[in-house]
């Protein structure tokens, strides 16, 4: 289609241009262009500017009757001009626009306007003068986002309505220095700006942006001063037609280039997104929590909407952030996750992304799941071997960043076996269960507890001397004691043994006092269980 409408534009063009052919063009292909494209607009339910392309088609092709000599010439011809600069002015004023910035480099024109509007010798054309300086200045405000957002609907509406407004102001200094010739490349201004017009109100209404509509938006630019530059043209309408197509150009050059850079700035936001969300590798995640993930997901979304406050995963109740009235549903399998907002988006939210953010959210959550498997015991939940290897580096980091003390307590259920000879294994699992919990509720989050095999447990406490071990040994030992495992009729009791209570060196240090702890659970058990002994 694009060769097809390029080629008839060029053949409007040498039509337009070629001498013998041009004051046809005028008489017939203008009207042409304004009836047809005003019946396509009114058919798509846009009647007031179908309407007013209607009304100049009908103005055009009635001083076509009256120069070939089939209409009387009379005052009447000018009611069709009328009604659609009527209709197109309420137009103009019903559409959105901007406080006018940029587009104040196209006042000159209107300037130029109200100047012909004094000249006596154009007669009633001083109205049409006087409107077009009018309506000038109600389209800077509409041209301003052309300037901003850049070529689409808005910008081909915007430039065929500048295109027309030149070629009534050319017309009208051209009437003033001795009339107007039939067949000046003027009036392509007007086929063109009657085409763009029409065009642009269709994009404008599908929310579409064409090459072809871009193409014909700057060549209209560049044709405006390319036409009015020659002989004998007046040096007015050389300089307004060079100084509107410098000014628009510009304009829409630069509306490309803030395209450009809005464009280039969501392609970072997305490298930065992707690139938080590969931070969360396998690699990296075996040890986190889920709410350490989430809140990784949430600064990674935060890239693209930066009005993002919380991220809730309700089938793990994970939240982290702040709940908000306004949430995004995020993709997830099944389950319910939700990106909170503090506002809502103003602009539509990136295709995909939620999508992504909610399959890496689960691909991750679902690694993290199975690294707490890999490194907690499934009977009491606590840490076993592979996670004390995993989180005594770390611990033993945090003690010597900080200098601070470590204990090391070996605990071991007394007379397990008789529990689990007499009432079974089943029972002795729930013995097992019971001192987890005590212990994950003793503990604090920089602490280890660890089942180390069987029986026994191994208790890490940051921060804690021997005797601040021992207190929340005997704590543990106490709530242990006073709860019931039936059908035990007895109280369960445990022996420990403890060691370190200073700052370590090195892990091998930590090693040496797990094996003084153990040595000192031997000799608890040795002089009778039930005790707490120090190595």
């Amino acid at each position: 289609m694009v060769p097809y409408v390029l080629g008839l534009s060029a053949l409007f063009l040498f039509l337009g241009l070629f001498p013998p052919t041009a004051p046809w063009s005028e008489r017939f292909l203008t009207p042409l262009v304004a009836l047809v494209g005003g019946g396509f607009l009114i058919r798509q339910k846009e009647p007031l500017p179908g309407l007013g392309l209607l009304f100049f088609g009908v103005g055009d092709l009635a001083w076509t009757l009256e120069d070939l000599g089939n209409l009387p010439r009379g005052l009447y011809l000018e009611f069709p001009y009328l009604i659609g600069y009527a209709l197109l002015t309420l137009w103009l004023l019903r559409l959105p626009g901007k406080p006018p910035r940029l587009s104040l480099g196209l006042l000159p024109l209107g300037l130029l306007g109200l100047l012909l509007a004094f000249k006596p010798e154009l007669g009633i054309d001083r109205i049409y003068a006087a409107w077009d300086a009018l309506l000038l200045l109600f389209l800077l405000p509409r041209l301003e986002p052309l300037f901003q957002v850049g070529l689409g609907g808005q910008a081909l509406r915007g430039v065929g309505f500048l295109l027309f407004l030149a070629a009534d102001m050319a017309y009208a200094f051209l009437e003033a220095a001795g009339g107007y010739p039939m067949g000046h490349p003027v009036h392509l201004l007007w086929t063109l700006g009657y085409l763009l017009l029409a065009w642009g109100v269709e994009e404008e209404r599908r929310g579409e942006n064409t090459f072809l509509g871009q193409a014909l938006a700057l060549g209209g630019l560049f044709l405006m001063p390319a036409l009015l530059l020659h002989d004998p043209t007046p040096w007015g309408v050389r300089a307004m037609a060079l100084w509107g197509g410098l000014v628009g150009a510009l304009g829409l050059l630069y509306a490309l280039h803030l395209e450009w850079r809005r464009t280039e700035a969501k392609r970072l936001r997305w490298t930065r997104f992707l690139e938080e969300l590969t931070r969360l590798s396998p690699s990296v995640t075996q040890t986190l929590s889920p709410e350490v993930v989430l809140l990784g997901a949430l600064e990674a979304a935060r890239h693209l909407l930066p009005q993002a406050v919380g991220l809730e995963v309700r089938g793990r109740r994970g939240l982290v952030g702040e709940r908000t009235p306004h949430s995004l549903a995020i993709p997830f399998n099944g389950d319910t996750a939700y990106l909170y907002l503090r506002l809502p988006p103003e602009e539509p939210v990136p295709s995909g992304f939620l999508s992504l953010l909610g399959e890496r959210l689960r691909q991750v959550l679902k690694q993290v799941e199975w690294g707490t498997l890999a490194l907690t015991d499934p009977l009491t939940g606590l840490l076993n071997r592979r996670g004390l290897e995993t989180e005594l580096p770390k611990l033993l980091a945090l003690a010597r960043r900080y200098q601070a003390p470590l204990s090391v307590v070996m605990l071991d259920i007394d007379r397990f076996k008789r529990v689990n000879d007499t009432y079974g294994h089943p029972v002795g699992d729930e013995v097992l269960k019971l001192l987890g919990r005590i212990l994950q509720a003793s503990v604090r989050r920089e602490d280890l507890a660890v089942r180390h095999g069987g029986e026994e447990f191994l208790l890490l406490l940051y921060g804690a001397n021997r005797e601040a071990a021992k207190e929340v040994v005997e704590r543990i030992r106490y709530r242990f004691r006073t709860q019931r495992v039936d059908p035990i009729p007895y109280p369960l009791t445990l022996s420990a043994g403890i060691a370190g209570g200073e700052v370590p060196e090195d892990e091998a240090q930590l090693e040496e006092w797990i094996l003084k702890a153990d040595y000192a659970l031997l000799r608890a058990k040795e002089t009778g269980r039930d005790r707490v002994t120090m190595a």
